[in-house]
C-alpha cells in the first residue's frame, strides 16, 4: 500500500530515545507558531499506565488519544503546547492502530491544518511534506526499521544531548506545505 501524501505534515522520528525529537519539534513550533497555527502530535508505541493527560478522546486496550490541555505537565505533549502549538495530542498506539489514530485526530482538526508529528511508525502510512530522522551519539546499532526510515528522511539530524546539528531557519512553509529552503 502506498502512503498517502500530506504536504502540511512534518514528521520527526528517531533511532531511539533521547535523540532530540521533542527538542526539535518544540524549536520548530516556537519558530512558526507566532504566524501559523500548528497542531502537534506525539505518538508512542509504548503504553504507559496511569497517564495523566488533558481531555481523553479515546481509551481502549489498543489505542489511547488525549488532547493535551496543560502546558506545565512536563510531558512531551505538554512541552509542545508550551512551545506554542495551538493544539497538542498525545497518542499511545501500536503499529496496527497508527492509521486509525491519525484518522481520528484528523477528524478533530480543521482541514488543511499544519501538523508536526513525533512518530516513527506514522511514516509508513503518510508521505509528509518533510520527514526528519534524529540520531544521537548513544545510538550505535540501528534496528532494521530505523535503517528503512533513514533512507526515507529528507534530513538526518544529530543530537549530542544538548545541541542539534540543524537550524530550523532552513525550514519554510509555502502554500501551507512544509519544505526545506533551496
Amino acid at each position: 500500500m502506498e502512503a498517502a501524501r500530506l504536504k502540511q505534515l512534518l514528521i520527526i522520528a528517531g533511532t531511539g530515545r533521547n535523540t532530540g525529537k521533542t527538542t526539535l519539534v518544540c524549536q520548530i513550533v516556537r519558530k512558526f507558531a507566532p504566524t501559523k497555527p500548528l497542531i502537534a502530535i506525539k505518538i508512542t508505541p509504548h503504553f504507559h499506565k496511569n497517564v495523566r493527560s488533558g481531555k481523553v478522546l479515546c481509551n481502549n486496550d489498543n489505542l489511547y488519544i488525549a488532547e493535551e490541555t496543560d502546558p506545565s505537565m512536563g510531558k512531551d505533549s505538554s512541552r509542545m503546547l508550551k512551545a506554542g502549538a495551538s493544539h497538542s495530542f498525545f497518542v499511545m498506539a501500536g503499529d496496527e492502530q497508527l492509521e486509525e489514530a491519525f484518522l481520528k485526530i484528523r477528524e478533530l482538526i480543521p482541514p488543511g491544518s499544519l501538523l508536526i508529528c513525533e512518530s516513527g511508525g506514522m511514516r509508513s502510512y503518510v508521505t509528509p511534506g518533510l520527514f526528519f530522522m534524529m540520531t544521537s551519539n548513544e545510538t550505535a546499532l540501528l534496528k532494521p526499521s530505523a535503517e528503512k526510515l533513514m533512507a526515507l528522511a529528507d534530513r538526518v539530524i544529530s543530537f549530542d544531548g544538548e545541541k542539534l546539528d540543524f537550524n530550523p531557519d532552513t525550514i519554510e512553509i509555502v502554500d501551507n506545505q512544509w519544505s526545506l529552503k533551496q
